[in-house]
């Protein structure tokens, strides 16, 4: 499964849909450009926005310094900003 990134001018957009209060967290599938996770975390306190970014990091092997979510803390609906390239 390819993950559908496009490139930013210092990195990548990731768009992704977060359903959260899953049984298990993983990955949900990819529909058109967006990647669709789950999360096993509650959307609040920022608990499920934390577990996102460390799953993402796991997945693409990147610092979870290099991730961002520059659209949507409060949605279902985000976008992630990976900063830097990806090997």
């Amino acid at each position: 499964m390819e993950i559908p990134l496009s490139k930013d001018k210092d990195g990548y957009l990731l768009k992704v849909l977060v359903k959260t209060g899953a049984k298990i967290t993983g990955i949900g599938g990819i529909e058109g450009n967006t990647l669709k996770l789950r999360l096993a975390a509650q959307p609040h306190d920022g608990l499920a926005n934390k577990e996102l970014i460390e799953m993402l990091s796991e997945i693409l092997n990147i610092p979870k310094s290099r991730i961002e979510i520059i659209k949507g803390k409060t949605s279902k609906h985000k976008i992630i900003k990976l900063k830097g390239e990806l090997v």
